[in-house]
């Protein structure tokens, strides 16, 4: 039951492709399982952060089988140069000490303060399909919808179907954030949110809050929305009691290109 996000430090001259830093890990999954990169849904999330000479690659892992098949894999990559069309070396390999590194269980996401408010913070563009569209607006009930769907794949224990009327309910009591251009492939082109969101489920039962709670830590390992696999939808909790005008995370390096404030 164990869920990771493991994150590689890297060394090299200039930003990582997308191609180079995907291939990287899709390269290691082909020798794991050569139709687990395709696997729907994916049993991983996939993302790049940093900044310049600080770049890290951050693999989300949702199976304790994949973890125990992939993990040496990244492990032993520690030290060592890899192509990602330009050059770089593994600083470092770590599954903790880092803001977007961690490991944990789906029955350890129910543990802590089980509230009616929850934070996200869309670190890379989420987005929505949409009748074949890209679709950006963080609604309550795509938000958690998208999570239930994946969680429903993999956890041991399945969210009551019920639930699916409280994110109805549901409503965005504080939004910061904009609208970023994505290229999900070559020929795709669409649009995507970053920023930080506040969600109130109003009267919410205890069931209620801690589900919205467990699925909102469940964010982190598992991201949320469309092409996780490819680098969106990088999300993770926090406390909405914190100040929401507090400047989201600056990591614009993989994904550029404003078009408007939400």
């Amino acid at each position: 039951m164990i869920l990771a996000a493991i994150v590689l430090a890297l060394e090299g001259p200039a930003r990582p492709d997308p191609d180079g830093w995907r291939g990287l890990v899709y390269g290691l999954l082909k020798e794991i399982d050569p139709d687990l990169h395709s696997a729907q849904p994916n049993p991983f999330s996939l993302s790049l952060g940093g900044r310049e000479g600080a770049w890290w690659v951050r693999i989300g892992i949702l199976e304790e089988s994949l973890y125990a098949r992939l993990s040496p894999r990244l492990f032993g990559l520690l030290g060592q140069p890899v192509r990602l069309k330009s050059a770089f070396t593994v600083q470092a390999v770590l599954q903790e000490e880092h803001p977007w590194a961690g490991v944990s269980s789906y029955p350890r996401l129910f543990q802590g303060q089980a509230g009616p408010s929850l934070g996200l913070q869309f670190a890379s563009p989420t987005f929505f399909r949409r009748k074949g569209n890209s679709y950006p607006l963080p609604e309550p009930r795509l938000v958690f919808d998208s999570l239930a769907q994946r969680w429903n794949a993999f956890a041991p224990v399945k969210v009551p179907p019920e639930l699916a009327e409280s994110w109805e309910r549901m409503t965005i009591a504080r939004l910061q954030g904009h609208t970023q251009a994505t290229w999900p492939n070559p020929d795709e082109r669409g649009v995507g949110f970053v920023g930080r969101v506040v969600y109130h489920l109003p009267a919410a039962s205890p069931l209620e809050a801690q589900w919205m709670q467990a699925l909102g830590r469940f964010a982190f390992y598992a991201g949320v929305g469309a092409k996780t696999s490819l680098g969106f939808g990088r999300v993770r909790a926090f406390d909405p009691r914190q100040e929401v005008s507090k400047n989201h995370e600056s990591e614009q390096g993989a994904f550029t290109g404003t078009l408007g404030s939400v």
